[in-house]
């Protein structure tokens, strides 16, 4: 079994982590969407690919914001990036 975070920059991921896991459910590889210690970060444990460009999409039809994928380390550094 793997596992990602998904994040929704300037979202409460963890008050929708419900509805958000329903809708993934629709890919029969995701076995879970569990919270993190951060509000706008859930971690998807998955069999099979990784398939953030259609979770994506099917997120984003159901109208909830783009999530960007990676590991905690990934997401955690968005919070350090600088935009100029």
């Amino acid at each position: 079994m793997s596992s990602c975070e998904m994040r929704f920059p300037d979202y409460d991921a963890r008050a929708n982590r419900g509805l958000i896991r329903w809708e993934l459910f629709l890919y029969p590889g995701v076995r879970d969407v569990l919270v993190t210690p951060r509000e706008d970060t859930l971690r998807v444990l998955f069999r099979g690919p990784i398939d953030p460009t259609r979770w994506t999409a099917t997120l984003t039809d159901a109208g909830f914001p783009a999530p960007v994928f990676g590991s905690a380390a990934q997401t955690m550094n968005l919070d350090r990036l600088e935009i100029s």
